[in-house]
């Protein structure tokens, strides 16, 4: 769903079946946005999307696709507006869980979890303030995955942090990927390991990484994407592959789509 061409924040919708990409027309659909954040909610079946940046405006709606339309629900409480900020599912307590982001460039570092009816924030010892961050869940491991992203001095990060559903806990792994922001993760069901790509610090990456739960490894194919930020990353479980899609090449939006199977 969205993102920006060029400068123009979209409100499409489009789905991938494995072979190719569809276009749906439902009949009702969020305003045109970027910088959202979506997640898959297994437990209702949804995808969940919330907040971004319409314009020059931040976002505080939250949305559900079923397959067919997209609904917003109205919760009494909800994060407060904001674009970059990342969403996971958190399966084991059946949830979407929603950290950081910014606002007028004030960077966040609130913790947020949606049930399907109703938006809690968690109070407790958080990651620093960021942005351009990213999360996945670590089914193994019953973890949200946390790595990287700026912080408000627009300093580049590289740590690693897991949320159990009760607590953040920084890990502290021997080797890390470099610092940096407008990353992608991913879950990886059929090797159990969470994957990371690309992003953006002082230049643009095209590495690859896998987290199993105690140590980062960089992987090495013979083909791999271009080099880009802002990509989207997701886990097709019905094919067993990690699927990448899109992002930007220096000043040029890109439109591809790739597939990892964990070797190539």
């Amino acid at each position: 769903f969205g993102g920006l061409d060029g400068r123009t924040a979209l409100s499409d919708t489009w789905e991938w079946d494995g072979t190719s990409w569809i276009q749906r027309t439902p009949p009702s659909a969020p305003p045109g946005r970027a910088f959202h954040a979506m997640a898959w909610d297994a437990a209702r079946q949804r995808i969940v999307l919330f907040g971004g940046l319409d314009g020059r405006t931040a976002l505080s709606d939250t949305w559900e696709w079923d397959g067919t339309t997209w609904a917003q629900p109205t919760p009494l409480a909800a994060p407060s507006a904001r674009e970059s900020h990342a969403m996971g599912w958190d399966a084991g307590r059946q949830r979407v869980v929603l950290f950081g982001g910014a606002r007028s460039r004030t960077n966040l570092s609130d913790t947020w979890e949606w049930d399907g009816s109703a938006w809690t924030q968690r109070a407790m010892t958080t990651p620093p303030t960021r942005t351009g961050h990213v999360l996945s869940w670590d089914a193994t491991r019953q973890r949200v995955v946390l790595f990287g992203g700026y912080d408000a001095n627009i300093r580049q990060l590289s740590d690693t942090w897991e949320w159990d559903g009760t607590s953040w806990t920084q890990a502290l792994p021997a080797s890390e990927p470099p610092a940096r922001n407008s990353h992608s993760l991913s879950w990886d069901g059929a090797r159990q390991r969470v994957v990371l790509f690309g992003g953006y610090a002082s230049t643009l990456f095209s590495d690859l990484w896998e987290w199993d739960g105690s140590a980062w490894l960089a992987r090495a194919p013979v083909l791999a994407p271009s080099p880009r930020f802002n990509q989207a990353l997701a886990w097709d479980a019905t094919r067993q592959l990690v699927l990448l899609v899109g992002g930007r090449d220096g000043q040029t939006v890109l439109s591809d789509t790739w597939s990892w199977d964990g070797a190539n």
